[in-house]
């Protein structure tokens, strides 16, 4: 008999994940409000990327701390500090030192909720079909990708910013509370050797790959709603929507496909796939090119990321979970930080279609660091015995 997904640990870390990511996702709206406060592309920009540059230096804090101190605490944390910037963002009438505060406690709290929510969705997570359930408590974030743009767009234009702001603080504070309920996740591996928990050479490939698709993510996320008031395409929830039912459907239906299949031979495809999706982008035209567009970029991000994850995790003993999943996150939320500043000043100076061209490179080069790294890896013993046969399995796959 096949193991269940939706045991009730697992199930909560997803819904509870699904509560803090209507907060986070809300904000992909920010940069309409930094534009109408006055802001170029390069100030939305940088608001934007202000939260990952928060986000990048403290992870390496929550990647040593969450082994030890439990997991649930993080989730707490964050879910609180969420709760509180977007209290503080009722009081952003201009942009200044405030707005960009805000960013980064929000950056700061993503990383302590998320890192959280993903090690306990890894533990729980039924070992033979592990893909398949990163892939579904992924649908708890995808979701939020289209109810939370299409529902804040609806809120802004019917009672601005300032009751979008007030309903997020909603978002995260149920969050809260539904952390409250998970296991502590305690100091399980407070006695474990420092050897044992270091990181290997194949989690340092997966974290370049998770980096360079992350930049073509981020530039799509950041930009797309000021790319589709300035081309003119309506309201955002035409990239969104799309995006995110394909997302949905594709993780339904692929995200598993990497169980039966083995992971490089899921991963290799869908990148270059996401690349491709990007690059349409910048020859959108129309609306249902737009639809079409999101609609492949969606399914090649919702299969590859937690293709990618659960190739992570099959790698990682159960004293490098934690750490490995602040890596994996954060080397994901470096390469979105980065699209956001670089990619920033592109859009400025050359337009949105060139930077989506730029931006469409950069899952190319994961696709090929992924194929040649873990190639390289995998003829290079770097495990204990006990995990090597295993480890060679998955990296052949």
């Amino acid at each position: 008999m096949r193991a269940r997904l939706l045991t009730g640990p697992f199930l909560l870390t997803t819904v509870a994940n699904f509560f803090f990511f209507l907060n986070f996702a809300s904000f992909f709206l920010l940069p309409l409000h930094v534009r109408a406060l006055g802001g170029s592309e390069s100030v939305i920009g940088a608001a934007m990327g202000a939260s990952g540059l928060a986000s990048l230096a403290v992870l390496p804090l929550v990647g040593i701390s969450i082994d030890r101190l439990g997991r649930r605490i993080f989730l707490l944390l964050g879910a609180a500090g969420m709760t509180l910037a977007s209290f503080g963002f009722l009081m952003v009438d201009h942009i200044g030192p405030l707005l960009f505060m805000l960013r980064m406690l929000q950056g700061l709290s993503f990383a302590a909720a998320f890192t959280a929510t993903t090690t306990f969705a890894a533990e729980f997570a039924p070992v033979g079909r592990r893909a398949q359930a990163l892939g579904v408590f992924g649908l708890s974030t995808l979701l939020t990708h289209a109810i939370a743009p299409i529902v804040g767009e609806e809120i802004v234009h019917r009672a601005g910013f300032h009751t979008l702001f007030a309903v997020t603080m909603v978002y995260t504070s149920i969050a809260l509370l539904l952390g409250l309920r998970l296991p502590g996740g305690g100091a399980v591996h407070a006695v474990t050797s420092a050897a044992a928990r270091r990181l290997r050479p194949v989690h340092w490939v997966v974290a370049g790959t998770m980096a360079l698709a992350g930049m073509g993510f981020g530039s799509v996320m950041t930009f797309m709603p000021t790319y589709v008031t300035s081309e003119g395409f309506g309201r955002v929830a035409f990239f969104f929507g799309p995006y995110t039912a394909a997302a949905i459907l594709t993780r339904l239906i692929g995200a598993g496909l990497s169980d039966t299949l083995g992971r490089r031979r899921v991963i290799l495809p869908t990148l270059l796939t996401l690349g491709a999706s990007i690059f349409w982008l910048a020859f959108v035209h129309s609306v249902p090119s737009l639809v079409a567009a999101g609609a492949l970029f969606g399914t090649a991000q919702g299969i590859s990321y937690p293709t990618l994850h659960a190739f992570l995790v099959d790698l990682a003993t159960e004293a490098q979970l934690g750490r490995s999943q602040a890596l994996f996150n954060g080397a994901f939320n470096l390469g979105v930080t980065i699209s956001a500043f670089g990619f920033g000043f592109v859009a400025d100076h050359f337009g949105h279609r060139t930077m989506f061209v730029l931006a469409s490179l950069t899952p190319v080069a994961a696709c090929l660091l992924f194929y040649l790294g873990t190639d390289l890896v995998k003829h290079t013993p770097q495990v204990p015995a006990a995990f090597e046969a295993s480890s060679r399995a998955v990296l052949k796959g």
